[in-house]
């Protein structure tokens, strides 16, 4: 009947409505996302570009600079510099990440010796922060299917991020064990929990903790963001929990990789 055709035609309409509602709202929400991702951006570059013209300008307008002091401008300069170009880099490789222009090398690899490779460049920085390394189950050999370049970034992101927020003598923990046909590793470092409103928000880009108990680390904030992306790719999970005295950062991969070899967008 006709009212009928009518009763179904407004609600076919109230359905397009409130689609149309909830796309709206998720634009307005992907361009808020946007707008704060630039300031994040423009805030992180602001603060080595700051350092770096405040010392150069120093050195220009005083020429009596004792040569100790002259060095140590130009070493935080030196230092900034780097700072600024690992942050542009990283802002660069992380959109390739989530444009799915990053193909992946996947073979056959054994995590332990990849887990070695990642450990070995800051091994140096764990020492002299008389950090204890504790490795549990690593004796096995867990052979699976992985890129092994993005799989040592990944291994250094975390264990980087896990040295920065451990205090000295503290403790960090590599655990790896299988479960039916997953990989789970798990990295805990001793320290101040992340506050449980953050746990989610900590793998955001250039995501800083509201908690003034959180000092945020040098480096580019987008550290966690490219692992996020990095296990994702390898189509896992990972995830941060507080455990006791610290954070573990628990990383969940599939032995065989079910993907084109490219990161998925």
């Amino acid at each position: 009947t006709l009212n009928k055709k009518l009763i179904e035609k407004s609600e076919e309409l109230k359905q397009l409505s409130n689609d149309l509602s909830s796309a709206n709202e998720n634009l307005i929400i992907k361009d808020r996302q946007k707008d704060d991702f630039l300031d994040s951006v423009a805030h992180e570059l602001r603060t080595p570009i700051t350092a770096i013209r405040s010392a150069g300008e120093i050195l220009a307008d005083d020429d009596d600079i004792p040569l100790d002091i002259k060095r140590e401008f130009l070493n935080n300069i030196i230092t900034e510099s780097d700072r600024l170009s690992e942050i542009i880099n990283d802002i660069l490789y992380l959109d390739k990440l989530q444009h799915g222009e990053i193909a992946l090398n996947i073979h056959e690899n054994n995590i332990i010796e990849t887990y070695k490779k990642a450990l070995s460049p800051i091994l140096h920085l764990i020492q002299q922060k008389n950090i204890h390394i504790s490795e549990v189950d690593l004796l096995n050999q867990y052979i699976f299917e992985y890129d092994e370049a993005r799989m040592i970034q990944l291994f250094h992101n975390i264990l980087g991020n896990a040295l920065k927020f451990t205090d000295e003598q503290g403790t960090i923990q590599t655990k790896l064990s299988e479960k039916n046909d997953f990989l789970i590793i798990k990295v805990f470092n001793t320290g101040k929990n992340i506050p449980e409103e953050d746990l989610e928000m900590i793998f955001d880009k250039f995501y800083q903790s509201k908690n003034q108990n959180i000092i945020k680390p040098i480096g580019s904030g987008l550290g966690l963001a490219i692992s996020k992306r990095l296990v994702e790719a390898h189509s896992g999970n990972i995830k941060a929990e507080n455990s006791g005295l610290g954070v573990t950062f628990t990383i969940t991969l599939p032995k065989k990789i079910i993907n084109n070899n490219e990161v998925e967008q």
